[in-house]
């Protein structure tokens, strides 16, 4: 990652943890026939929990953003006309539909911590999220090229700064979905969309 100014003081900037739910990384919501696997977020989960809980130590806020469960009846009408008209961009969750935006047990969300709902890609789609930034945050969670991106991309025009933790994003297993994460890391995100950082430059003893 190319050197950058470092958001000083870090714990000035909310971190935004996106999507870090079981329907986003438990194997049970994995579709082998699609090639969709979540052994890489599973793998990324003690991590970003670990600078959670830094960045929660040092005075920082954390927002968790969890998805509603993925369900016709509780998503927007642009998106269910694609699914109607798109069976390949379909992505209802049909089992274990209680448990689907649930955090899994690594993931401790502390009393201090906002928890906000979304039913579509982008987190400042619930408009509670701005009432909690000033002019910049962090950002980290899943899935690179989807809901992280798509939280990216708005709140940029939203004219927030954004401090992207390049380390704690991830996406799915198969290499296109890793090729275009790293795409995101390396060629959109730092040159349109705020600085690509590594959350172990932060909060340095």
């Amino acid at each position: 990652m190319t050197s950058v100014p470092l958001p000083e003081p870090t714990s000035r900037y909310p971190l935004v943890i996106i999507d870090t739910v079981k329907g986003c990384c438990n194997k049970q919501y994995e579709i082998p026939e699609w090639d969709i696997h979540f052994q890489k977020t599973r793998k990324k989960l003690p991590r970003i929990n670990s600078f959670a809980e830094k960045h929660r130590d040092h005075g920082g806020q954390v927002i968790w953003i969890k998805p509603t469960p993925w369900t016709r009846e509780n998503l927007p009408d642009n998106i269910n006309k694609l699914y109607d008209e798109n069976p390949n961009a379909t992505f209802y969750v049909k089992d274990n539909i209680d448990e689907y935006s649930e955090f899994p047990e690594t993931i401790k969300v502390d009393e201090r911590d906002i928890i906000l709902e979304k039913n579509n890609y982008s987190a400042f789609t619930n408009p509670k999220l701005s009432g909690y930034l000033q002019d910049g945050y962090l950002i980290a969670g899943v899935y690179a090229d989807g809901c992280v991106n798509a939280t990216i991309v708005e709140g940029w025009s939203k004219g927030y700064f954004t401090y992207i933790l390049g380390d704690l994003v991830e996406s799915m297993d198969s290499d296109s979905k890793q090729n275009q994460k790293n795409m995101l890391l390396n060629y959109s995100w730092p040159y349109m969309y705020g600085h690509v950082i590594n959350s172990k430059d932060l909060y340095q003893e």
